[in-house]
């Protein structure tokens, strides 16, 4: 038996050893990775986990309004287990199930264990989506 967490536990100190916001992106691996690798040099410690996205149709699969739901009522008055959580937001238990594992998978949600019940958990203060819209700046306008 290992003492460390599976990817989807909190680990023992819970949610004080997660950064306060989650950042939702939609951009290349390439551009986040420099962003972290810049964030690191310059700070030592990241003040935000980043979960990008090649494109906004990935984000618009994951955040479905039912599973925004979900994360908002987690955020807001973390419920004892699943069963608890469906149960509030009036919802079948297998989907409520499933909305909360794909939020795993994606390292949004996470589960704190005791014996054998698992409480789904938010451990971030806030989640922020981010998406820039910009045109195209390597032209100049002017001359066009």
């Amino acid at each position: 038996m290992s003492n460390h967490p599976t990817p989807h536990e909190l680990d023992a100190n819970g949610a004080a050893t997660y950064p306060k916001t989650l950042r939702i992106t939609v951009g290349s691996a390439g551009d986040v990775f420099d962003r972290a690798r810049g964030q690191l040099a310059s700070e030592g410690v990241a003040d935000e986990a980043v979960r990008s996205f090649e494109s906004l149709g990935d984000v618009r699969q994951l955040l479905s309004d039912r599973r925004v739901e979900i994360m908002r009522t987690l955020m807001t008055d973390t419920p004892e287990s699943i069963s608890d959580l469906a149960d509030r937001l009036d919802r079948n238990y297998a989907d409520v199930h499933g909305d909360i594992q794909v939020l795993a998978d994606h390292h949004i949600v996470y589960f704190e264990t005791d014996g054998r019940s698992k409480r789904p958990v938010i451990p971030y203060d806030r989640v922020q989506l981010d998406i820039e819209i910009a045109g195209d700046t390597g032209t100049d306008h002017a001359l066009a």
